[in-house]
């Protein structure tokens, strides 16, 4: 399977640009520990425990523990699962569907005001919020007022079609 872009972004929504060079690792190694890892990237073994337990506790990486029959210590393999990632890519896009739908119901199912200020520190509120500070900004105090979100809206059923034939 070539890595394909959709995969590499929830691996950088995961771990970070260095979760990326992990990933990069395990494909061109097959199995590998995570010192070799460490020391092929230049992370701090650490780092790159804490990105490839993440992965192992999403199914996309599993180990392999070896032990050392002279020092009595264990050695950790790591290797890419690649016949979990399809699986795990969907399920992602349905846990971010799921957040879509429930966004796109509280946006459908509220109205809301923002401060005429327009300052980047003062919230969005809903009417009952709204309300309950006098139609006031509770952040700067000034007034508040209606705020059309039918842009909002469509974005986000444009994005949840997009989803729902990506999923089938």
């Amino acid at each position: 399977m070539v890595m394909d872009e959709a995969f590499m972004k929830l691996v950088q929504v995961m771990a970070g640009e260095d979760g990326i060079k992990v990933v990069k690792c395990l494909l061109n190694h097959g199995e590998i520990t995570d010192d070799e890892i460490a020391l092929e990237i230049g992370i701090r073994p650490n780092d790159v425990r804490k990105i490839l337990y993440r992965f192992v506790n999403s199914g996309l990486v599993a180990v392999n523990r070896f032990r050392d029959e002279k020092t009595g210590w264990y050695t950790f393999k790591w290797r890419l699962q690649l016949d979990q990632m399809e699986g795990f890519i969907t399920n992602q896009k349905r846990r971010i569907l799921q957040r879509l739908q429930k966004r796109l119901n509280y946006e459908e199912s509220h109205r809301f005001y923002e401060c005429q200020s327009k300052s980047s520190d003062c919230p969005r509120l809903t009417f009952e919020e709204a309300m309950e500070s006098n139609f006031l900004c509770p952040k700067c105090g000034s007034p508040l007022q209606f705020v059309e979100n039918q842009n909002i809206i469509n974005a986000l059923r444009e994005r949840i079609e997009i989803l729902k034939a990506e999923l089938g």
